[in-house]
């Protein structure tokens, strides 16, 4: 079993750019006052955009080369910018990986698993 892990960090710009790129305007992700209605300490981040960041973390750091051909995550927090978290892979075979999303400190933010295939 082989484990990679890296930071990764979601700045408040990445969130208006992939609201822009993605048409997904919802205003918890970009109004304070909305996300608070709504429960959120803070806004939260689109869950795909850390999904997208998952993948090209999985295909740069941990399959080079391959591409996923099925991803599964389970969200158990939000994530938020201006938070370092850790990501975290294991691999036996570089086609089928497991991924943990932590925030620094222990709280486990994300769990999923992707299915990868060499080109």
């Amino acid at each position: 079993m082989r484990t990679t892990s890296h930071e990764l960090h979601i700045t408040e710009q990445d969130i208006l750019d992939y609201a822009e790129v993605s048409g997904d305007h919802n205003p918890i992700h970009t109004s304070l006052t909305e996300a608070k209605k709504m429960g959120f300490a803070s806004c939260p981040v689109h869950g795909m955009l850390v999904m997208a960041r998952v993948g090209g973390y999985c295909r740069t750091y941990v399959a080079q080369g391959s591409f996923i051909y099925d991803i599964s995550v389970r969200f158990h927090a939000p994530v938020y910018t201006g938070e370092t978290y850790m990501l975290e892979f294991e691999t036996s075979d570089h086609e089928n990986l497991q991924f943990t999303l932590t925030l620094k400190g222990g709280h486990i933010v994300m769990k999923g698993t992707a299915a990868m295939t060499s080109r």
